[in-house]
């Protein structure tokens, strides 16, 4: 059981990443500082020193809690009792839609706004949801080799990533379902060689 000292300490720090988050909704990752995270939690700058070396390891938290948001809900299509075409669809959609719905940790973790994508620091969580990916694609295409799913993996994830990073940056003049039925199609396109 934790001490009241220690529940205190785990309050502030999710203030702390709140805070980060909020700043960066409204006003760019760039705008993210130690400053002006204490003074968004009415705190001074050396109780965040405490609770955080620096921003970095801030902002690599922030990092790992994205990846694991979008690793938890990979996971629910690879597990999802539907066809093996569904869940590679679903896939697709999944993806584009973690963006659209958790944009400020999307654009975090793939290095949008000029935030430095941290991936020495977050290879596994990576991996991670490359090998649900594999086990999706592998469960549609089972006669494929393995090296035909890992390619297949990285044609797909290229393709998402490319279509909701356009998407987020205003440059695809288009609706989100319509970016999400181009994200199913390009997979198709993909897995079927």
């Amino acid at each position: 059981m934790n001490t009241r000292f220690e529940r205190e300490q785990i309050r502030l720090r999710e203030e702390v990443l709140n805070a980060a988050l909020n700043i960066a909704a409204s006003d760019g990752w760039s705008a993210v500082s130690v400053r002006g995270i204490a003074d968004r939690i009415e705190y001074s700058t050396t109780k965040v020193y405490e609770l955080f070396k620096n921003k970095n390891e801030i902002v690599l938290e922030l990092l790992r809690r994205g990846f694991s948001l979008l690793t938890e809900q990979l996971e629910q299509v690879r597990e999802a009792n539907i066809p093996p075409v569904e869940k590679a669809t679903s896939l697709a959609v999944t993806y584009c839609r973690f963006a659209w719905e958790h944009d400020v940790y999307y654009r975090i973790m793939y290095g949008m706004d000029g935030v430095p994508f941290g991936v020495a620091e977050t290879w596994q969580e990576g991996m991670h949801i490359g090998k649900i990916c594999s086990a999706i694609l592998k469960e549609y295409l089972p006669d494929y080799r393995d090296t035909e799913i890992e390619e297949a993996v990285h044609a797909c994830w290229g393709t998402l990533h490319g279509l909701a990073s356009l998407y987020l940056s205003g440059r695809m003049y288009t609706e989100r379902e319509q970016v999400e039925r181009l994200a199913v199609q390009s997979v198709m396109a993909i897995v079927h060689k």
